[in-house]
């Protein structure tokens, strides 16, 4: 892994370096990690790691996650909000939202264009269920989606 760019050999991942100007000392190897899932702008790792799909072949494309846990994940990975408080690891294992309930919020919008505060009921792989809270925040440029386990 280089500051940008995910690579699967290292030829790529030196020809990825030169990219993004990634000094050689400094490309992550990370040794028994297996691709688990891919989508356009993302991958998920063994190690419960969260990277750009930017630089995988093409042919790469496993698909071992539910369409919730996809649809939670690309909605915090596409906004400005980073990684979710709950962790990546929390929403890879959503087998399927069960709820999804408008929660009220202040009117005061504290500088963002707008707010939505939705509570989630979720089922996990484990059977297990789970409530999620998640913040939308609007910008005139972009949006930030945040989430966070709460029981």
């Amino acid at each position: 892994m280089t500051r940008r760019y995910v690579a699967v050999t290292w030829a790529e991942a030196i020809r990825l370096a030169a990219l993004d100007q990634t000094p050689w000392s400094e490309i992550r190897q990370a040794e028994e990690v297996q691709l688990l899932h891919r989508e356009e702008w993302w991958a998920w790792w063994s190690d419960e790691q969260l990277t750009t799909a930017i630089g995988l072949p093409e042919s790469l494309c496993p698909q071992s996650l539910s369409l919730d846990a996809i649809a939670l994940m690309s909605e915090v990975f596409e906004s400005y909000a980073g990684a979710p408080h709950c962790g990546w690891a929390t929403l890879a294992r959503v087998e399927q939202v069960l709820s999804r309930e408008r929660q009220p919020h202040s009117e005061n919008t504290g500088g963002y264009d707008w707010i939505t505060l939705e509570r989630l009921t979720v089922r996990f792989t484990d059977d297990l269920e789970g409530i999620l809270q998640c913040w939308y925040k609007g910008y005139n440029e972009g949006f930030e989606c945040q989430i966070e386990r709460i029981a």
